[in-house]
């Protein structure tokens, strides 16, 4: 058992409330006054440091080709947890593992131990040549964990075959009846030879036309315009969308950060602002992954980013353009966990929930060198960072964990608002 005392935890509101917190793998007590224990635990002092939930990203993309899995793994997670990522859900555009049953689920499972450095949640894919029986494969699959359904169009991996939009609005009939969480990423290859942003507007529309109660969930938005017909459409539909890190760092700093996929927010800057100032910007993912790909609508960032992100996200938006520290952590932390069904075990910092922390000195200061080769400094420092209640350590062994969904990531389940 261990004991944090003099933690600065934040609330909803600008001010920070100093507390103790008694923790092994999960919180046990949080309390401003002083925690008796009947064992003696170990006492760390943060001296009014401030204590973050470990951050969660709801898609990566690091389960490439087998034979370089394992080291991808380690190599992807152990950049991330530095970073204060301590889980990652992944959604492997790439692989040629893809999971389209439980005994494809068991195998990545199987991956995760021994290899990963944080916990992992797993999205699941749909083999539509296995007809009829694919919707079948996706119910199953659903009740064994994995946090959502992907569906690409088109698709960027050989080993999963293409869905039109009619096979998708088959499956979304077929288990009209269950929460299932889908996401979606593509465009309207029926209209349009490429993407584009109206391309991939127009199959959002051609999929929420299909949808039938399920929840959606689009993993990249790089559009304004986009992002302000999901917002509206959002109050009837069960949808939600991420922002790419890369996009938003470009965005607001492009002589340090350069996204190298198509993104408009440059035109829309003082727009798009107000969206992050007023807290509708859903949720901000790396998108890591170990394999480019020649669409940009599947390409992902390198690993590495996770290094420094999160840590960006509290420098650049929180104490540089004084977005709300609450709706930073909403954005890297808790939306993502509620998106996921992963919530309250993963998101908060609250009793009942795993010990996941990023301990963060606002004092300090971090140098790092950007992908343009810019040296800037972020105000601010991870000392340390937390998995299920063990500091890790730079010879600290892998020690993450498959993360099964438990909660429904549907609205109307959920007591709490998203944003």
């Amino acid at each position: 058992m261990k004991l944090f005392i003099n933690a600065s935890l934040p609330t909803s509101s600008t001010a920070l409330k100093r507390v103790n917190m008694l923790f092994d793998q999960q919180i046990k007590k949080i309390s401003v006054d002083e925690i008796e224990t009947e064992e003696e635990p170990e006492i760390i002092d943060l001296k009014g440091r401030i204590l973050l939930p470990g951050a969660i990203d709801i898609h990566s993309h690091i389960l490439g080709k087998k034979k370089n899995l394992a080291h991808n793994l380690t190599k992807a997670t152990k950049s991330a947890l530095k970073g204060g990522w301590t889980t990652l859900a992944e959604m492997s555009y790439h692989s040629d593992m893809p999971i389209f049953d439980t005994s494809d689920l068991k195998k990545s499972i199987a991956a995760i131990k021994g290899n990963a450095y944080t916990d992992m949640a797993l999205w699941a894919n749909v083999d539509v040549t296995d007809y009829p029986y694919y919707a079948e494969s996706a119910q199953e699959l659903w009740t064994k964990g994995v946090v959502g359904i992907a569906l690409m169009t088109p698709t960027p991996n050989e080993n999963i075959a293409q869905m039109n939009f009619t096979e998708i609005m088959d499956l979304f009939m077929d288990i009209y009846e269950s929460d299932t969480e889908f996401s979606f990423q593509g465009y309207d290859v029926d209209n349009h030879d490429f993407y584009t942003f109206d391309s991939q507007r127009d199959g959002i529309k051609k999929i929420l036309r299909r949808m039938q109660e399920n929840p959606i969930h689009i993993p990249r938005v790089s559009s304004y315009l986009t992002i302000e017909f999901i917002n509206t459409i959002s109050k009837r539909s069960d949808i939600s969308f991420a922002i790419n890190m890369m996009d938003i760092m470009g965005w607001l700093q492009p002589e340090a950060f350069t996204s190298p996929w198509a993104c408009d927010f440059h035109e829309h800057h003082d727009l798009l602002y107000e969206l992050l100032r007023t807290k509708k910007l859903y949720l901000l993912s790396n998108s890591c992954s170990e394999l480019a790909s020649e669409c940009e609508l599947f390409g992902g960032n390198p690993p590495e980013l996770m290094e420094y992100s999160y840590l960006w996200v509290l420098s650049e938006l929180w104490k540089a353009r004084k977005i709300p520290l609450a709706t930073c952590i909403k954005m890297t932390s808790e939306n993502p966990a509620k998106r996921l069904g992963i919530y309250p075990q993963k998101g908060r910092i609250d009793t009942g929930s795993d010990a996941d922390f990023v301990v963060y000195n606002p004092e300090a200061t971090t140098t790092i060198t950007t992908p343009n080769g810019v040296q800037m400094e972020l105000s601010g420092a991870i000392e340390s960072v937390w998995l299920r209640g063990t500091k890790q350590e730079p010879d600290t062994k892998p020690q993450g964990e498959f993360v099964n969904r438990t909660n429904s990531p549907k609205r109307r389940h959920n007591k709490s608002s998203w944003v």
